[in-house]
């Protein structure tokens, strides 16, 4: 009976939903063919987008009969489409001035709609099993794509960068007819030349050199180059978390209390091999590792571990707080934490797992930017320090996905990831701890009936059934982790057109 009370979708509803999406991707389609031919900017980077969902969909109109898996590839699908036609119709329909900027700012965009393309081909593989599918991942594989992406964006920045010192010029030109003018026109104007100024700063930034961390690869540091503060900010039972700086630059230093180490040259080898398999990892959303220090001081040395300072804290600690945080900000929040979730999922190690997700692995930085903390160097702590199972149980049920639950030998994988992270997106939403004041056995027996907790009377309705189905009771209802991305994406664009709606 409870099994009736969760399963949201019958049979019969999804194979008819499958039918629709096909419809649907072939309407979509056809949308994003015409815009990706109109777009004078990124222009090599759209025609590759075309070539590669013309791929993707010669597979999807052959499909003749359908099943459950199919209907929800096919449902995911939309959503990547309709997430390309919006992003891709973004920067047609704008002013010229706006369409220069635009077109810097977009690589991530490209680079995550493509990584979404090739996971939807994976999908129609592993669901339909073809031969036709087969070549068409051939036009997916990794680094195929990745020279083909770097060459057609190498292409498009040297038409941008033309555009851009046309532009630059005209709006020299523009400055100097202002400034002729300034003495003799109302303060408008003197406003007006500080908004060309503002532009031509902006056109300068983008054909500036990104700035770059101290560090561009996970390595053995020197004591010397890293400054300590002498007073921790956090503790834990094995470990101390310092402000610091390395090389000027502001960094947190973990610095580890119970030592039981035998061997430095192979804690060092450990490191190494770790370091290397963590570069996989690197984004802006997810917590950067700098480096080791082994600092050896007569027959105690100090371990410590450098990585990225998020001055805000936890997530769990900003939701606690006072600040005020519109809808618009904590979908953006939600948005970066499922950015560095999806970079963990689609990472060079396929299927990569953290195995414990909670508000408190994601930390807050300027801007209220959200990472994905605690990816430690596991293997080389495990050789520094003999570990003990530092995390409490009891403070992780309420992320614990009801099968497990219901059955402790059941294999952890990322539709567990992602109930949790549901959690962690339901916190935000509500900026409350989950199932606060229940005892674990409370806990235990409402997750596994397929009890969730409600959600505020004013959260957005679309927010509210992704987060739904984050919390699925059924594992196959959960979404992806890219197709949470793309779905915040759209409420973003949602919230944010309503917000400057109500400005005008």
């Amino acid at each position: 009976m409870a099994d009736l009370l969760v399963f949201r979708f019958p049979t019969s509803q999804l194979l008819d939903i499958s039918m629709e999406c096909i419809d649907k991707v072939l309407s979509v389609a056809k949308v994003i063919y015409s815009l990706c031919n109109e777009v004078k900017m990124n222009h090599k980077r759209c025609q590759r987008l075309t070539v590669r969902i013309k791929y993707l969909l010669e597979p999807v109109k052959a499909i003749e009969g359908e099943d459950l898996t199919v209907a929800k590839v096919l449902k995911e699908m939309v959503g990547i489409l309709e997430r390309a036609k919006d992003f891709v119709e973004s920067f047609t329909n704008k002013h010229r001035f706006s369409k220069v900027f635009k077109a810097y700012e977009i690589k991530e965009d490209f680079s995550h709609l493509n990584e979404r393309l090739s996971d939807a081909a994976i999908a129609l593989d592993l669901a339909l099993q073809t031969e036709q599918t087969k070549v068409l991942l051939s036009m997916f594989k990794g680094k195929q794509r990745k020279k083909d992406d770097e060459q057609d964006t190498e292409e498009d920045q040297i038409h941008l960068d033309k555009v851009a010192k046309k532009l630059e010029e005209a709006l020299h030109s523009m400055e100097e007819r202002i400034q002729q003018a300034v003495e003799t026109v109302n303060d408008g104007m003197e406003e007006m030349k500080m908004d060309l100024k503002d532009i031509k700063r902006i056109i300068e930034s983008y054909n500036e050199k990104p700035s770059v961390h101290p560090v561009q690869d996970i390595l053995e540091l020197k004591r010397e180059d890293i400054e300590v503060q002498n007073k921790p900010f956090m503790e834990t039972a094995n470990s101390k978390y310092y402000r610091g700086m390395l090389h000027k630059f502001p960094v947190a230093i973990k610095r580890f209390l119970n030592i039981g180490f035998s061997n430095l040259e192979e804690i060092r080898k450990i490191f190494r091999k770790e370091a290397a398999t963590m570069k996989h990892f690197e984004s802006p959303n997810i917590v950067r590792v700098y480096g080791i220090c082994i600092d050896q001081k007569g027959s105690n040395p100090e371990f410590l571990i450098v990585m990225e300072y998020c001055e805000l804290g936890s997530l769990r600690r900003v939701l606690e707080g006072e600040q005020q945080l519109s809808w618009q900000t904590r979908i953006r929040m939600a948005l970066d934490a499922t950015c560095g979730l999806y970079r963990m999922h689609q990472s060079n190690e396929k299927f990569k797992l953290l195995c414990s997700i909670d508000s408190a692995r994601f930390l807050v930085g300027h801007g209220l930017r959200v990472k994905l903390g605690g990816l430690d160097l596991a293997k080389t702590e495990t050789s520094i320090r003999r570990i003990g199972d530092t995390i409490q149980r009891s403070q992780m049920i309420p992320y614990i996905s009801p099968q497990q639950l219901g059955d402790i030998n059941y294999p952890y994988d990322k539709a567990c990831e992602v109930y949790s992270f549901g959690i962690v997106l339901w916190e935000i939403a509500s900026r409350k701890a989950p199932f606060r004041d229940c005892s674990d056995e409370v806990i235990r027996q409402k997750v596994c009936d397929g009890v969730q907790e409600a959600l505020p009377s004013d959260c957005p309705k679309d927010l509210c059934e992704l987060i739904d189905e984050c919390r699925a009771y059924d594992p196959f209802e959960r979404p992806k982790a890219g197709a949470i991305v793309d779905r915040l994406k759209n409420i973003l664009n949602r919230i944010s057109t309503i917000t400057n709606e109500s400005w005008d």
